[in-house]
C-alpha cells in the first residue's frame, strides 16, 4: 500500500511538471494554474486519509484533472493524472449511487473537453482522446479490485480475530468443564461413600447390633441357665453368618457394579447368593439390556441383593423368580419369593433404603403380599418422565 501510494503522488507531480514545458508565449496565468493545481493534487493526497470527507476530495481531483484537458486541449496528457485518480476514487470503495453520480459528472466534463478539443483542432486529438480514456477505464478495474482484496483482508482479520477469541472462549470453558469434572468427580465419590456407608449400617450393622445384643444376653443365660444359653450361641451363630453373608453380598456387588453389563452383575449376584444361601433363583430378561442407563445399574443390583437378604432372612423362601422388562420409555423389574409373606410387615431398613434409591432415579418401589403366598417387590423406572413426590415420611405402608 505504501508503494501505491508513493507511485500515486508521484505520477501526480510529474505529469503536473510535463505540462510546464507545453506552455507557449509565456503565459504566465497557465504557469499559475499548473503550480496551483500541483499543490491541490499534493494537499489532496494528505487529506484523502480522513474518511469523512474523501468523496469530496476526490471530485476536487476528478475536476482538477479535467481542467488540464480543457485549458490544454492540444494533447491528452490529463489522462495521465485522471488514472491514479480515478484508482484512488474506486478504492475508497463508495457506494453505488454515489459511483454513478461521479462517473455522469466526469463523462460530462469528458464531453467539454472533447468538444473544446474538436472546435480547436478539428477531429485530429478526438479520436486519441477516446483511446487514451480506455485507460482511465481499465486503472478504474483496477481500484476496485483492489477495494476487494482490501475488503477481503479485513474480512480475513476480522476471521482470525473471532477464531482467536473462539478458541480462547474455548478454552476458558475447557478448563470451567475439568474443573466440573473434578468436583463431578468428588461428589460421586462422596455420594458413593455415603451409599456403602448406608448399605453396611442398613445390613451389617444391624445384625452386629443384633448380635452384640445377644452376646450381652448370653452372659446372663450363663450365670442362670446353660441350656438358654446355648440357644443363644446358636442364635449368635445365624447372626454372625448372615452379617458374613451379607459382607460378602456387598463385596460382589461393588466389583460387579464397575461391569459394564448389569444382566452379568445380577447372574453372579443370584448364584453367589444360591451359594451362600442356598436360595434357587430364576432369572428372565426381556427387552434389550442395553436400554438401561449405566446410572441405573447399581440401584437394580442392590434392590435385588436387598430383596433376596429380605427373602431368606424374613421370609425365609427357598425359591425366587427375577422378571426384568426393558423398553424404550421404561424399565421395571419384578421380585418374587415363595416364603411366608406378611401383609402386615411394617418397612425395615432394607426396604426404606430400596424406596429412597429408586425415589433418587424418579422411579417406585411397591411391595405385595399375601399370608404364605410369598412377597412381591415390583420397581419400575420411566426413562421419559422422571417424578419425585414430597411430603411427611410414611413410617409403615400397607401391603396388599
Amino acid at each position: 500500500m505504501k508503494a501505491l501510494i508513493f507511485t500515486r503522488i508521484f505520477t501526480l507531480m510529474v505529469s503536473c511538471s510535463v505540462y510546464f514545458f507545453l506552455v507557449k508565449d509565456d503565459r504566465w496565468y497557465e504557469y499559475l494554474f499548473i503550480a496551483v493545481s500541483a499543490a491541490i493534487f499534493l494537499s489532496n493526497h494528505l487529506l484523502l486519509r480522513t474518511e469523512k470527507y474523501a468523496i469530496l476530495f476526490c471530485l476536487i481531483d476528478i475536476t482538477v484533472g479535467f481542467s488540464f484537458g480543457f485549458m490544454f486541449p492540444g494533447t491528452g496528457l490529463y489522462i495521465t493524472l485522471l488514472s491514479p485518480v480515478a484508482v484512488t476514487f474506486f478504492m475508497k470503495g463508495f457506494d453505488r449511487k454515489t459511483v454513478w453520480s461521479v462517473l455522469c459528472l466526469c463523462f460530462m466534463m469528458w464531453l467539454i473537453v472533447l468538444i473544446r478539443t474538436y472546435h480547436m483542432f478539428g477531429d485530429e486529438y478526438v479520436m486519441d482522446h477516446c483511446i487514451s480514456m480506455t485507460f482511465v477505464v481499465f486503472c478504474g478495474v483496477v481500484g476496485k479490485l483492489i477495494r476487494k482484496l482490501l475488503d477481503a483482508q479485513d474480512t480475513a482479520k476480522q476471521q482470525v480475530q473471532e477464531l482467536t477469541e473462539s478458541h480462547l472462549a474455548l478454552s476458558a470453558a475447557h478448563q470451567e468443564l475439568h474443573l466440573y469434572a473434578k468436583q463431578v468427580e468428588e461428589l460421586t465419590a462422596i455420594h458413593e461413600r455415603n451409599r456403602m456407608a448406608r448399605d453396611i449400617h442398613d445390613t451389617v450393622g444391624h445384625k452386629m447390633t443384633a448380635l452384640l445384643v445377644q452376646l450381652q444376653l448370653l452372659r446372663e443365660w450363663q450365670k442362670r441357665d446353660g441350656h438358654k444359653a446355648e440357644e443363644t450361641v446358636s442364635v449368635c451363630e445365624t447372626l454372625a453368618r448372615e452379617a458374613l453373608d451379607d459382607v460378602r453380598l456387598s463385596v460382589r456387588t461393588l466389583q460387579t457394579e464397575s461391569a459394564p453389563s448389569v444382566i452379568d452383575s445380577l447372574k453372579q449376584l443370584t448364584e453367589d447368593f444360591y451359594k451362600n444361601a442356598g436360595v434357587t433363583t430364576e432369572f428372565a430378561v426381556s427387552g434389550d439390556p442395553a436400554l438401561i442407563p449405566l446410572s441405573l445399574h447399581p440401584t437394580l443390583v442392590r434392590t435385588v441383593q436387598e430383596a433376596l437378604t429380605n427373602a431368606k432372612r424374613h421370609g425365609g423362601a427357598t425359591a425366587c423368580s427375577i422378571q426384568l422388562a426393558c423398553a424404550t420409555d421404561n424399565i421395571s423389574l419384578v421380585f418374587k419369593d415363595d416364603g411366608k409373606g406378611n401383609p402386615e410387615t411394617a418397612l425395615g431398613f432394607g426396604l426404606l433404603n430400596m424406596k429412597k434409591r429408586a425415589a433418587e432415579h424418579g422411579g417406585s418401589i411397591r411391595f405385595e403380599s399375601e399370608q404364605n403366598q410369598g412377597f412381591t417387590v415390583i420397581a419400575e423406572f420411566s426413562l421419559a418422565n422422571k417424578k419425585w413426590s414430597f411430603g411427611p415420611a410414611q413410617q409403615k405402608e400397607s401391603l396388599s
